[in-house]
């Protein structure tokens, strides 16, 4: 099985921060030091150093693509300094993000098999989940429900992909048998 996470930044989700069926990529490589903010220092140090939007792998090459992108937002002509969160994650300019998200997926769309799981983490501080998965290729087809988060983490969502052919329906059984345990 082969795993893509598109935008590893320091691996803040990884329970295994080395996983051998993970590829990282991230576009930056890099050491932030956030000690006066939280007392961290994090290493950014993926397996690749790419953008999201520009993933160098083939098609059909990954099984599962996890992609937990920037949630700030700021303007294109903002002169605000970065600050450690938009320094540790990344961001989004309100000027383009739709265009950004949708051909950026449509990438990493691209580099998961027929079949495969594409995962996205969305954080709702800044713009709800229901504009970001108009973006997407495909229909979520499970994950976190809008205004359910998870708990313990504010607006925080994992929804969940399958990439299949959309021009066929999905083979899920015959009605009267599928629910019927006679």
């Amino acid at each position: 099985m082969k795993i893509l996470d598109a935008t590893c930044g320091f691996r803040g989700i990884w329970y295994i921060k080395k996983h051998p069926l993970v590829t990282y990529m991230d576009k930056r490589k890099c050491i932030i030091d956030a000690k006066e903010k939280n007392g961290a220092i994090y290493n950014i140090n993926p397996d690749v150093v790419s953008e999201w939007k520009d993933t160098p792998f083939p098609d059909g090459y990954f099984d599962v693509v996890i992609f937990d992108p920037p949630h700030k937002f700021i303007h294109r002509d903002s002169k605000k300094k970065l600050g450690v969160i938009e320094q540790e994650y990344g961001l989004f300019y309100y000027e383009t993000w739709q265009n950004e998200i949708k051909t950026g997926v449509a990438k990493l769309f691209d580099v998961l098999k027929p079949g495969g799981l594409f995962i996205l983490k969305w954080n709702e501080n800044m713009k709800p989940v229901k504009e970001v998965i108009k973006l997407f290729p495909y229909p979520p087809a499970f994950g976190t429900r809008q205004n359910q988060p998870i708990k313990g983490v504010k607006n925080s969502h994992w929804i969940f992909f399958l990439k299949y052919d959309v021009n066929n329906k999905l083979n899920i059984g015959d009605e009267k048998t599928r629910c019927n345990n006679k």
